[in-house]
């Protein structure tokens, strides 16, 4: 089982002026807390990570300093996420086998609990594709190009897309490959899935699954810290 951990971002819409994989919790930054969940996992052989150029010799030193021995590669990334991600398949495409078991994972997630792992890859094993998710909480309204209520959606039906997402590396192959032959940006991996017609199963996660994207979610992640490391690490 692999994992590709999504560390490129620039942390634009946060105030750090860094990328926010660094920013810190408890004593640690964000991308230990990240990687130390899936070094932990029985679920997971190795990890790759995407990091910006200017950012790898730090994600380096996060992993030799912390011993992290599954992480065994860090790899420019591209322009954006997708490609960064569609670059790794192509680099790696020798050494995955069709049906090894491939996740995405933000960076930004640190929180995803091991039972959460082992879920969401056990479910890509049967169903062809799966995905972490939160229901959601909130009405969700469908709009049109000028802002208009098109349909509300049932909420039971709804769902909060989270990481990682899994799918053998024969489907995540079949699907950035059809999204690249067809100039096609999505917004996660399941999205580009779900166009080459293979279902993704979604798989319940805690509300705690969630990713830091603005300053508040860093502050809310340093305050769920305290509950969901209750022990020392």
């Amino acid at each position: 089982n692999w994992l590709i951990v999504v560390a490129g971002g620039k942390g634009n819409r946060m105030s750090l002026g860094f990328n926010k994989v660094f920013a810190k919790i408890g004593d640690f930054p964000v991308l230990y807390w990240t990687l130390r969940a899936f070094e932990k996992s029985k679920a997971i052989d190795r990890i790759i990570v995407s990091s910006g150029e200017e950012d790898i010799k730090k994600v380096e030193s996060i992993i030799k300093k912390n011993n992290f021995k599954k992480t065994k590669n860090v790899v420019k990334a591209s322009f954006s996420r997708q490609d960064s991600t569609f670059g790794i398949l192509k680099t790696f495409k020798s050494a995955m086998k069709k049906d090894d078991l491939v996740g995405v994972h933000n960076a930004v997630n640190p929180f995803v609990s091991e039972r959460e792992i082992r879920e969401v890859y056990l479910a890509a094993k049967i169903h062809g594709a799966a995905l972490l998710a939160c229901p959601a909480k909130d009405t969700i309204k469908i709009a049109d190009e000028k802002g208009l209520v098109g349909n509300t959606p049932f909420r039971e039906y709804c769902w909060q897309a989270q990481t990682p997402q899994v799918a053998p590396f024969k489907n995540l192959w079949r699907a950035f490959f059809k999204a690249d032959e067809e100039n096609f940006a999505g917004t996660d991996d399941a999205q580009l899935l779900e166009r080459a017609g293979i279902k993704p199963k979604i798989v319940p996660c805690s509300s705690k699954n969630i990713k830091i994207t603005y300053d508040e979610d860093l502050a809310m992640a340093k305050e769920m810290f305290k509950t969901f490391y209750k022990k020392k690490y």
